[in-house]
């Protein structure tokens, strides 16, 4: 078959699944996907064709393939109408959509949690879902239907607290919780319209990548350095010193070509190919314990990654696909629900 894949992401992982996004456009889901059609969720099941780049956010049950015609779909979570229609508890499903629905057409792009967040092919950005300062109004209007943000946009993440996006002209807009300085605007206050983040710490370097979670901000420079703002503080209350209120570097990584946020762990493909992970728990190759751990080698020969709730995934050059972390619900897709600090390879089903 011919290579169907463009730009876009081949590996997602959620709350407790995993997607993989094969080079002939196939999409894979193992672990607990909320597809009522999985028969066994510990292994890998075909869930949809034609697709051409995967998300799934860490802190929701919910998952998007965005097609080779560049429409939308989505399952999982849509209690908030994030899948462009508010379910209503069911007796079965709950809140979940068990199937995958589509939602939108020419779409580049997807972030968000309960709010999410589309970036069209002409740089538009658009959102629905929760109404909220994330969402950058407060207005409890109509959730499912799709509004324009803004134009000239080339890239956004966003949290159930706060948005980030870089625009084509390379400036950072962010809006919503700005607890601990998330925003990276040099102060501490919340903002319900998007605010310039101060990038003046990074000098001439330009802004590659922006990766956010609840409380903080990451962004990747060209030059392969990494700098932050915020503050991941749901293990304490309050901020800690120092503030970091503008983004500032981290020194413990360097030569950086993609950054994956899981919930509690970290992750760093570096330009040779190899990763590294810091954070807490098992998918960041330690015990779960009440500090994080430090940053240490993965593996080698990587070209993508991606983070969960409590695992990790990596695409290496050879096109396999290999998980690492906690395996309650099937989430590593190696056929059992044992847990696994080394990473173990996913095979998947001849077609």
């Amino acid at each position: 078959m011919t290579n169907v894949l463009a730009q876009g992401r081949h590996i997602a992982a959620g709350i407790n699944h995993s997607l993989y996004l094969d080079p002939d456009g196939n999409v894979w889901t193992w672990g607990n996907t909320n597809l009522s059609s999985n028969p066994d969720e510990r292994v890998p099941y075909l869930s949809m064709q034609e697709g051409r780049s995967v998300f799934a956010s860490p802190e929701e049950h919910i998952s998007y393939v965005i097609k080779q015609d560049g429409s939308l779909w989505g399952w999982g979570a849509t209690g908030y109408g994030q899948l462009g229609i508010i379910r209503e508890i069911d007796s079965k499903t709950g809140r979940f959509f068990p199937e995958p629905r589509k939602i939108m057409d020419q779409v580049s792009d997807v972030s968000g949690r309960g709010t999410i967040f589309a970036l069209k092919p002409d740089g538009t950005l658009w959102t629905w879902g929760n109404s909220g300062i994330q969402r950058g109004d407060t207005i409890d209007g109509d959730w499912t239907t799709p509004r324009k943000v803004m134009d000239g946009v080339e890239q956004v993440s966003s949290t159930f607290a706060h948005t980030v996006v870089r625009k084509k002209d390379g400036s950072l807009w962010a809006w919503g919780d700005n607890q601990c300085g998330a925003l990276g605007t040099g102060d501490t206050n919340d903002s319900v319209k998007p605010v310039r983040v101060d990038v003046k710490p990074l000098g001439n370097h330009k802004v590659v990548q922006i990766a956010t979670r609840w409380g903080e901000t990451y962004l990747l420079a060209d030059d392969g350095s990494v700098w932050y703002s915020g503050e991941y503080n749901i293990r304490q209350e309050g901020c800690l010193d120092p503030l970091h209120l503008v983004p500032t570097k981290l020194d413990t990584i360097d030569n950086v070509k993609a950054i994956a946020l899981g919930q509690f762990h970290e992750l760093y493909l570096k330009k040779d190919g190899s990763v590294w992970a810091s954070g807490y728990g098992v998918a960041a190759r330690a015990p779960l314990e009440t500090v994080p751990t430090g940053l240490g080698k993965v593996m080698d020969d990587v070209v993508e990654i991606a983070g969960g709730q409590s695992h990790s995934i990596a695409l290496k050059k050879d096109g396999t696909v290999w998980t690492w972390g906690e395996n309650d619900l099937g989430q590593l897709g190696n056929g059992t629900n044992i847990g696994s600090a080394t990473p173990v390879q996913v095979h998947f089903p001849k077609r």
